[in-house]
């Protein structure tokens, strides 16, 4: 509200019409919105209940319903209140936000909100419109309180309702997969919430291993006497199961941290979870954390700053104990020979791959023709030991080396040049561009072509999964087929042999069409389809001696 001084001073004064819809500006999509109301329905609830919601999707309506505290003529008054600081954190219980947004998210992505709600047997209705917002002086924007106090038999709880959508259609599986990621910060309360009909749970990635760490002394004295849980997966897993959960406190959650590690091997494989309540009692003018749900943390946070070390330092820790235990898994007689059978699959889809390189041009792992002499050695490795060779290409500015003379002749003088790519090297002043090229080395190929690996996922997850990350076809050797082709025929046979060309064969023709889909989102189903059965018919034909 605006203080009125007299005209001699100067002050500072807010249009309170224009802040609501600025707010609301960072909700910008069904999911995030309808998040923001039921994770206040989930923390604040009274002691001993149950959390409860309700989400019901309509054409043109969102219904969101809890059997939370409620809140009465005060609370409300609160809630409309524009930067009103949060009642639980007045009274030092911790939660979400320290500034309310529930007034503002609807208008994200519709025009109207209203609030009934029930807190000790009284029930008051509230209408927000924005009409209402827009007509709005600058001071004030008049609310449509339609029933006010009214003795009610009814438990607490709210019902919003947030309707007149601006979006063409409501994406309810965006809603519930937005809601059931976000469920683990709550699984201490064993919530239920419901879209629709459809019950939301957390599912946790399978687990390899739980780690457990504290803080060093140094650390500690910031971050206080805190634990680290880093789970490391069986599985690649999702983007948005990747990360540590960050906590300010039971429920409240603010960040997910990913520590710089998941774009390295296996940093794509875990996840885990640190509550910080230091991050809203440090006593500092700057703020852990921004308003908007992003998620992310101020590194310039005294606390972050030490929290972020600390992450990054322990996901890095696990990272690596993966790595090593991976490569000592690979030193295994099974492990070799599996590794050598893996490399044969991954030449046959390279062989496959170099022929897409036009269409693929930003994953490509070499430039040269099918039939180039680089070529033939850059497609073929297993794509963990590469070499700093580099040929003309499109990727990287660079200088070429000059090309050896033979008089326009192959090398017996009677035929045509052979087709060979021109070396040379990155540089950033280079007037040349240049290409990663793969071959006998000690390096991770930049951008190499697919690669294929047995590995150990768990007999409940899929016989193959696409690891989009290094571009690697993962065989589950735990899945039950593969399991007992193994056991009862072993790697020579050619009934394991078969079975691993078909399961290699198919998930290739899938990430193919994955691969291109991410670089032309437009791509229509049908085509992608088209692209899947032609890979399939070209790569089991080129295949088809290694069945005999």
């Amino acid at each position: 509200m605006v203080v009125h001084q007299p005209e001699t001073d100067l002050v500072v004064t807010t249009h309170v019409g224009r802040d609501v819809l600025a707010q609301a500006a960072q909700f910008k999509t069904e999911a995030a919105t309808v998040w923001e109301y039921v994770v206040n329905s989930l923390q604040y609830v009274d002691p001993g209940v149950q959390p409860n919601v309700e989400v019901r999707v309509r054409r043109d309506t969102i219904v969101i319903s809890d059997n939370g505290a409620g809140m009465d003529e005060k609370r409300l008054r609160h809630f409309f209140t524009m930067h009103g600081e949060n009642l639980e954190r007045r009274a030092g219980r911790m939660g979400r936000g320290k500034w309310g947004t529930g007034k503002s998210a609807a208008f994200g992505i519709a025009n109207a909100l209203r609030v009934d709600t029930v807190r000790n047997g009284l029930r008051n209705v509230v209408v927000l419109t924005r009409a209402a917002i827009e007509a709005s002086d600058g001071e004030v924007i008049p609310l449509d309180w339609q029933v006010r106090n009214e003795p009610v038999d009814a438990p607490n709880g709210t019902v919003i309702a947030i309707s007149d959508l601006l979006l063409p259609r409501v994406d309810k599986a965006v809603i519930i997969e937005y809601i059931e990621r976000n469920l683990a910060a709550f699984r201490g309360t064993n919530p239920t919430v419901a879209v629709n009909s459809h019950i939301c749970e957390y599912h946790a990635p399978p687990i390899r291993q739980t780690y457990r760490f504290t803080p060093n002394e140094k650390q500690a004295a910031v971050l206080g006497d805190v634990n680290l849980f880093i789970n490391a997966s069986t599985k690649p897993l999702r983007d948005w199961e990747q990360g540590i959960v960050v906590l300010a406190g039971p429920g409240n959650l603010v960040a997910i941290e990913r520590g710089g590690v998941d774009h390295k091997e296996f940093g794509n494989y875990l996840f885990g979870e640190v509550d910080v309540p230091a991050l809203e009692t440090f006593e500092t003018p700057l703020e852990p954390f921004d308003p908007s749900r992003s998620l992310t943390l101020n590194p310039k946070h005294p606390v972050v700053a030490v929290l972020l070390g600390f992450l990054g330092s322990k996901l890095e820790q696990v990272r690596a104990e993966m790595v090593a235990a991976e490569r000592t898994a690979r030193d295994q007689e099974e492990a070799r020979r599996l590794a050598r059978h893996a490399n044969d699959l991954a030449d046959i889809l390279n062989q496959d791959f170099m022929t897409q390189m036009q269409r693929l041009r930003d994953i490509r792992a070499a430039t040269s023709r099918p039939g180039a002499a680089s070529a033939l050695q850059g497609a073929g490795a297993a794509g963990d030991t590469e070499p700093d060779l580099w040929v003309k290409g499109l990727d990287e500015p660079g200088e070429l080396e000059a090309p050896a003379e033979n008089g326009g002749k192959g090398e017996g003088g009677g035929g045509p040049a052979p087709n060979i790519p021109q070396v040379g090297h990155p540089s950033e002043n280079g007037e040349a561009v240049v290409s990663p090229a793969g071959g006998q080395g000690q390096r991770k190929r930049p951008r190499g072509g697919f690669s294929v690996d047995f590995r150990n996922l768990g007999e409940d997850e899929d016989r193959s999964m696409y690891d989009s990350n290094a571009m690697m076809i993962i065989i589950n050797k735990d899945h039950p087929v593969v399991g007992a082709a193994l056991q009862h025929d072993g790697i020579e046979s050619i009934s394991f042999r078969r079975l691993s060309y078909e399961i290699a064969f198919s998930e290739y023709a899938i990430a193919l069409s994955y691969e291109m889909v991410n670089r032309d989102p437009a791509m229509p189903a049908d085509d992608v389809l088209y692209d899947i059965r032609a890979t399939m018919k070209r790569i089991t034909r080129a295949a088809a001696p290694l069945y005999a």
